[in-house]
């Protein structure tokens, strides 16, 4: 996970390029020649919106959660902000699935979808109502993903739970097809075992926990007690065909924290996919608990308590052929007073933990690339991940202590009539996997100005889709009216 750059109206060369060696600040650039450069003159990305023109063709289903119509191509599913049609007034966020080629991601077939039109019900008081998909998965295995969206109800006193808590967070299952979810369904609600059904879960992710290749969900109990295995196939009533549980070694409240799985295999022969709770924590870099998976054996029936980090990938960083986790410092810090810097042995170093049976190795990557979120990322397609460090400015990608590459792109000269300085802005590494088939990764990046906040808050608004570790993307483009119909 070579090709032929591909050259499409929406795309522009240079708009991103990976410099391999490279040590610059996030103003170097490339000059659309292939070649590394530093010149301020680069080429800035391009704002343009591609016009929609056809709609996606139905599939036959394949085994990608992220393929919505199954038509054998990976899709990038975003969000992107615009008016709800059914909303009395005011913005609201909507999911774009921009459908996959065999050239990637092509962002003038695409489908968008408000909240409503997945079914996920409005519910009172404000501020416990629907909200977008948070994942997608093939529950009920027939080769469509679904759609596992999140609302909250208030909870009546006398089925309070342990932690007594007023409300609680419901999943609800959009069903997929072959041109995706029909609008406007109702949406199923997911049916938790008995013991769970108080409290619910605080988040829920996607995996394959067994290594029987169908889709499953891992649900993180809100009071911190457990992590709870929901096994597909899962019934159009909701309901999976049977659970297990893993205790967790620190239980309590998960206000902060997280729960993480590895990526599902699209190819191959299945395998089962780990486990990582990440503690809560008030801004400083806390541990968590891993639950790895064995080959033949699925999801470990203990935790490993992990070292303190906020920054968390899988992947196979050895290249030997099991998946590993990295955890590390992702240079947050909690803006108290003397609490500026981590302890020594967590200060801008990270870990990764073996799938085998060896031992854990801690790297110390060099200044420049030691902040920013952890992505697993293949750039050559040889089956050994490098770690990219999501830095707002300039990501980095590194192995072991090494960077041995950057992410270098600039914004568009002008958005709506705004000027847009060229080193203005957020990047955020969005995803990063094989869209095209070509056995070499596409990072999928992100760009977010507060000079645009006005009109679109937080949600980005452009987009990179890169060619391999080419000067090339196979897509830039911006999204920022995905959502206006009509």
């Amino acid at each position: 996970m070579p090709s032929a750059a591909v050259t499409r109206p929406f795309a522009v060369c240079a708009a991103l390029a990976l410099l391999a060696g490279c040590g610059g600040s996030g103003d170097s650039g490339g000059d659309g020649s292939g070649k590394s450069g530093r010149d301020a003159s680069a080429s800035r990305a391009p704002d343009v919106v591609p016009t929609e023109s056809r709609p996606p063709a139905p599939g036959r289903g394949s085994g990608d959660p992220d393929d919505i119509n199954g038509d054998g191509h990976r899709d990038l599913l975003m969000e992107v902000s615009g008016p709800d049609p059914g909303s009395r007034g005011g913005g609201a966020s909507h999911v774009a699935v921009v459908f996959g080629t065999k050239r990637g991601p092509d962002p003038t077939v695409r489908s968008v979808y408000s909240s409503r039109e997945l079914g996920l019900p409005a519910v009172e008081p404000p501020g416990t109502g629907a909200v977008l998909p948070e994942t997608t998965a093939d529950l009920d295995d027939d080769g469509f993903p679904d759609f596992i969206g999140v609302g909250g109800e208030e909870v009546p006193e006398e089925e309070r739970g342990p932690t007594g808590s007023a409300q609680r967070r419901v999943e609800y299952v959009t069903w997929g097809g072959p041109n995706g979810p029909r609008r406007n369904a109702a949406a199923t609600r997911l049916r938790l075992p008995a013991q769970d059904a108080a409290e619910g879960y605080e988040e829920t992710v996607r995996g394959d926990f067994d290594g029987d290749g169908r889709h499953d969900l891992a649900g993180l109990r809100a009071d911190g007690a457990a992590v709870v295995l929901l096994f597909g196939p899962f019934t159009r009533e909701g309901a999976a065909a049977r659970t297990e549980r893993r205790t967790l070694a620190q239980a309590g409240p998960t206000s902060y924290g997280s729960l993480h799985a590895d990526e599902l295999p699209t190819t191959g022969k299945p395998r089962p996919t780990g486990v990582f709770v990440h503690y809560g924590n008030d801004g400083e870099q806390s541990a968590g608990e891993y639950f790895a998976a064995r080959p033949g054996g699925g999801l470990a029936a203990t935790s490993r308590t992990v070292r303190k980090g906020n920054g968390h990938a899988f992947g196979d960083f050895d290249g030997d052929g099991t998946r590993d986790l990295a955890v590390g410092d992702d240079g947050g810090r909690n803006d108290e007073p003397g609490a500026s810097k981590e302890s020594a042995d967590v200060h801008g170093s990270y870990a990764v933990y073996p799938g085998g049976d060896g031992a854990v190795r801690t790297y110390l990557p060099p200044e420049g690339a030691r902040e920013g979120s952890y992505t697993a990322v293949d750039p050559d397609g040889d089956g050994r991940d490098a770690l990219l460090r999501g830095d707002p400015r300039t990501p980095a990608l590194i192995e072991g202590d090494r960077r041995i590459g950057e992410l270098v792109r600039r914004p568009p000269a002008r958005v709506d009539g705004t000027r847009i300085p060229a080193t203005n802005g957020s990047k955020q590494v969005h995803a990063a996997a094989d869209f095209d088939g070509d056995g070499k990764d596409e990072v999928v990046l992100s760009w977010t100005s507060t000079r645009l906040y006005g009109a679109y808050g937080a949600t980005p608004t452009h987009w990179w889709v890169t060619d391999g570790v080419s000067a090339t993307d196979d897509a830039a483009f911006s999204s920022r009216k995905f959502a206006r119909r009509g």
